[in-house]
């Protein structure tokens, strides 16, 4: 299916961009209004809000999304890791493609669609960029923002790709399901123990959890459509 790439007009982002900068103003009169939730106010993409999802969710009418609209978070992965560091590759021309085979990894051992956390960790690294005023570095390997509870936070820091690949999907793994970590395996997500478990089957379902805004799953979804269509493209051209 063709997914237009059609990105919202100039004076639209103005408007996102005005919205965004109210928000900051009322994050920092109360930075941790919402605490109560199960894991809100986590990540660093919190924090531009609207402006920024609109890189990722594309001009798409409801009927081509919905399909991926009620996908779950547990599953098998259906996109290999080499299409997948292909995808990145085009937007990031160093980024390290042993990022996109640790998703795979974990997620198969997790029982976790490790290509869609994959399209998540887009969305929350900007690429693996880390652009857009994430105090979050590369070296961090931290690609879901794990411990970013305001601008300027760092969050948690890993030791290696595997480990901040496996503690993003460790933390999948607790909103998806009640279940004990997978025999062999050590808790390495350092806010596992504060989600409440099993609360989100369905990526839709982190919207107010994971992540403050409503569109926070279909900024995921879209990037996962967009993967999709990469993936089915590169299949036909061989």
């Amino acid at each position: 299916m063709q997914i237009l790439e059609r990105f919202h007009s100039q004076k639209s982002r103005k408007g996102h961009r005005l919205v965004a900068m109210l928000f900051m103003l009322m994050l920092a009169a109360a930075p941790h209004a919402a605490a109560g939730s199960d894991d809100v106010a986590e990540m660093s993409i919190d924090e531009a809000i609207d402006m920024a999802y609109d890189e990722y969710i594309r001009d798409v009418s409801p009927e081509a999304m919905r399909p991926y609209a009620a996908m779950s978070i547990c599953g098998e992965s259906e996109i290999d890791a080499a299409l997948m560091a292909s995808f990145v590759l085009r937007h990031n021309p160093e980024f390290d493609p042993q990022i996109a085979h640790e998703f795979i990894r974990a997620g198969s051992r997790y029982g976790i669609r490790g290509d869609i956390a994959f399209c998540q960790a887009i969305v929350e690294t900007g690429w693996f960029k880390y652009t857009g005023g994430t105090a979050v570095t590369a070296d961090s390997h931290n690609y879901c923002g794990l411990g970013v509870t305001h601008k300027g936070r760092k969050g948690a820091k890993f030791a290696t790709v595997a480990d901040g690949v496996t503690a993003h999907i460790q933390h999948l793994y607790a909103y998806c399901t009640t279940d004990a970590l997978p025999p062999g395996e050590r808790k390495l997500d350092p806010r596992f123990d504060m989600v409440s478990r099993g609360c989100a089957k369905r990526w839709h379902e982190l919207n107010g959890r994971w992540a403050m805004n409503s569109r926070y799953s279909t900024a995921i979804l879209s990037v996962y459509a967009s993967l999709n269509e990469f993936a089915g493209k590169s299949k036909c051209q061989k």
